[in-house]
């Protein structure tokens, strides 16, 4: 996503560093929520000194979270528990990235889309944004609502295997 450029507010949140990246020991779906939420709490608190966090699964739970669906499933107890349950869901925005993340609840895999590509990471990820810089990026930023459909395009143009040996490659570094 960041060496594609595909979201323009990324490099904002590296001077100074904003981003926080964890990797999350939860070897269970308890534990995982259990950590999304203290992240959650986190980065609401005052004078926090991350405004957004990627929090990647580790195996076996990543294992256990293999395909998207499972995820995307898990996704809504995350809702409920990390923003709901603590009354952050006007604060934070909660979203995933997936090895076989796709862009719409009616395309599948067998669909090979590069979008898809926009929503796709080596490991099951989840980022937290908060609501507020998520607006004020939005503002400052000229036709954001262009973003989605141009990041599609740009993708759809490298096509699905360029972009799949992209992802493939992260694996051959780790």
């Amino acid at each position: 996503v960041v060496a594609q450029k595909l979201c323009p507010f990324a490099s904002a949140v590296r001077n100074p560093p904003k981003l926080r990246l964890k990797l999350l020991a939860g070897r269970t779906e308890d534990a995982l929520a259990a950590e999304v939420a203290a992240e959650a709490a986190s980065i609401c608190s005052d004078g926090a000194a991350h405004e957004t966090a990627l929090l990647v699964v580790d195996a076996p739970l990543a294992d256990t979270l293999r395909e998207w669906s499972a995820f995307y499933s898990l996704s809504w107890r995350l809702q409920s528990e990390a923003l709901v349950d603590q009354q952050l869901q006007d604060q934070l925005q909660l979203v995933l990235f997936h090895p076989r993340a796709v862009r719409s609840a009616y395309s599948s895999l067998m669909d090979d889309d590069a979008a898809d590509f926009a929503v796709r990471s080596p490991f099951p990820t989840i980022h937290l944004l908060r609501e507020r810089d998520v607006m004020a990026a939005l503002k400052a930023y000229p036709d954001a609502e262009g973003i989605p459909q141009r990041n599609a395009a740009r993708l759809r143009t490298q096509g699905a295997v360029a972009c799949a040996r992209r992802l493939e490659a992260v694996y051959e570094v780790t």
